[in-house]
Parts: C-alpha cells; structure tokens; sequence
C-alpha cells in the first residue's frame, strides 16, 4: 500500500492539505485531514494522466484530494453541512473505482468510516434496523438477518469475494444508486424506509420516494444517510432472492429478482412485492405482478403468468453484456423460480 505521505517533481503534482478550523489550536478531538492511500491506482501518474486525455478526461490525483475525517455523527453532520461538495466515503468499493476512471470529480472527501454508531443490525418493536456502515459480512453472519430477513443475507452473499463484503456498506450501496446493486431489490420487497439525517433533524424517506432516477437520490445535500428499517419476515411468509451474471461470482447482475409474500392464509398471501433490477434506470416493482399474486390460491401457472407480466413491466436496455430481449426472458423465469422457491422451498 502506497500512501502520498511524500512526492516526487517528476509526477507533477503533490500532496495537498486544508486545516480545518477545529483543529487549528491543536484540538485532539477536531477534524483531521489527512492524504488519501494510492492503493490499487496507477503506479504512474504521467502515463494515468496521458491515459485520461488520450479518452477525453481528466481523473483528478489522489494527492489533490483532502479527506476530512469527523470522529462523531455530530461532527460528521456539521462538515457535511459546511462541505457540500465533498463526496461521502465510507468502504470505498464504488467510489474509488469512479474517482479512478474520472466518473466522480472532486476534491474533497468526507470519510465516515469510523463512525461506529451507524454500524449495527437490531430487531426492536416489531422493525429490524441497520445501519448505515454496516458490511455486507455483517449482514451475511447477522442471525436475525438469516432468520428475520433471509433475501437480504442472499443477496449479500453474492456480492462481490469476501474482501469486498468485508469493507463495502450497505449505506454505500443505497447511497451510489446502481439500478444493478444487489441488495436494493430485496430493500424494496421488505418495504424498507431509509432514515436520513443532517443538523436540522431526521426525514424518513420509504425506498420507492428515495430513488428519482438513475443515479439519482432524495438525499440533501447536507444529509447522510443514517439507517434503514423494515418489517421482519414471519416463518410462514415466503421470500426469495435470485440473480443471473455472465458468470457464478464477483458478476454484475444481468438481471435479478426479489420476491416477499406476507400474511399468509394457507395456500394465499394477502401483501405481495416483487422487485426487479438491472432492467430499468431504477430497481423497480412490478406491481402489475404483484396484483396477479395477493389473496388468491397461489400454484405453479399463475407463477408462469407472474412471470410472464414482470416481464412486460421491465424496461431493459441493449448494452455489452446482454440485449433487452433476452433480459425480459431472464425476468420471466427468474420470477416464476423464485416463487417456486419461496412458497414451495423448491
């Protein structure tokens, strides 16, 4: 691991620093900048930045981005409100990646890492709540996660190898937007609501609200995202989560699908969410689908039908690593197995 503690002429560029004003008397508790870590970036800033005119762009080098680092929530929130251009860092599993390829510009980073208050996973009143910081790993490992809300354990074992789950977070997650991200959809079929926060106060947003296009949020600019709940599944409610990639691990989805029946009533469901992702500029519901499955007796054709409607209500898109067409077929087969799944733990 390289960290630009030191600098070279021959990079053209050097390490920068701001003070904040916490910290000017020597303060032991103020905001600490400190220089980002070059780890796993281009070992030659000359040929990085000849990489980017030649395609048009301009990454900025680490050594001219500060990283602000609160130790509290509070402080957290009070930089954030004064820093509002400054991007928020918790695993860095996205962002990094994007600050490399020059799709994120900026010259400030707000690093909430090591805010442990926003990394817990608790059952309280009859609502399961995570936190923002918690990791993937956290939640794979987390009992009342396999027990209470077992499509968001599944869809976070399928993230990435174990060195991504241990450091990326679910707030990072929510917060980047990807209409491919794995555990958005299984959000969405437990009905979450995301609980944000900044000086002023808290404002609980219900997941469908939060996202408003692609790559788009109803986070405040002075805001962070603090935690998120949802109901719990009962042992008679079904669920299931299923995702196809170009291959069996560390795969972008293609397509995947998160379905949760509620309030059982023998062989019927009274409440039904399906969500689908990869196939829209969102995650979205089908909620056409989901008419089709609430409060009737429930059997493998009217999966096939399900299926055949979540389908329709998709909205794929051509790209390099599938066509729409073949998409929509993957959305009407991956819902009809994962109903199967769920209601008939087939």
């Amino acid at each position: 691991m390289r960290s630009l503690h030191t600098w070279h002429d021959s990079f053209g560029v050097r390490t920068t620093y701001a003070k904040s004003k916490t910290n000017l008397r020597g303060n032991p508790n103020g905001a600490l900048w400190k220089p980002m870590s070059l780890h796993g970036l281009h070992q030659d800033h000359r040929c990085c930045r000849r990489r980017c005119e030649e395609l048009g762009t301009l990454t900025l080098m680490r050594s001219e981005i500060d990283v602000l680092t609160p130790k509290t929530i509070d402080e957290a929130l009070r930089l954030r409100r004064q820093h509002e251009n400054a991007k928020i860092i918790a695993g860095g599993s996205d962002l990094i990646v994007q600050l490399r390829d020059g799709v994120v510009r900026t010259n400030q980073l707000l690093d909430i890492s090591s805010l442990k208050e926003l990394r817990f996973i608790r059952e309280d009143q009859d609502r399961i709540q995570i936190g923002s910081l918690t990791t993937y790993n956290e939640i794979i490992n987390s009992p009342i996660i396999r027990k209470r809300a077992w499509i968001l354990a599944e869809s976070a074992r399928q993230i990435g190898a174990a060195q991504l789950q241990n450091t990326a977070t679910i707030g990072g997650n929510l917060g980047n937007a990807s209409p491919a991200a794995d555990t958005i959809p299984p959000l969405y079929a437990l009905d979450t609501t995301i609980i944000t926060r900044s000086v002023a106060g808290r404002r609980e947003i219900p997941i469908d609200q939060f996202y408003l296009g692609y790559r788009k949020i109803a986070l405040l600019s002075d805001e962070l995202i603090e935690q998120l709940y949802f109901k719990p599944l009962r042992p008679d409610d079904a669920g299931a989560y299923l995702k196809l990639g170009l291959r069996g691990a560390n795969a972008i989805s293609l397509v995947d699908v998160a379905v949760a029946l509620r309030e059982r009533n023998v062989n019927s469901f009274s409440t039904a969410r399906v969500a689908l992702g990869a196939v829209a500029p969102t995650v979205k519901r089908s909620l056409k689908c989901e008419k089709i499955l609430q409060a009737r007796p429930l059997d493998r054709e009217i999966f096939r039908e399900a299926g055949s409607v979540a389908a329709q209500d998709a909205t794929p898109i051509d790209d390099i690593r599938a066509s729409a067409e073949y998409r929509r077929n993957i959305v009407s087969s991956l819902v009809y197995q994962a109903l199967c799944i769920a209601v008939f733990r087939e």
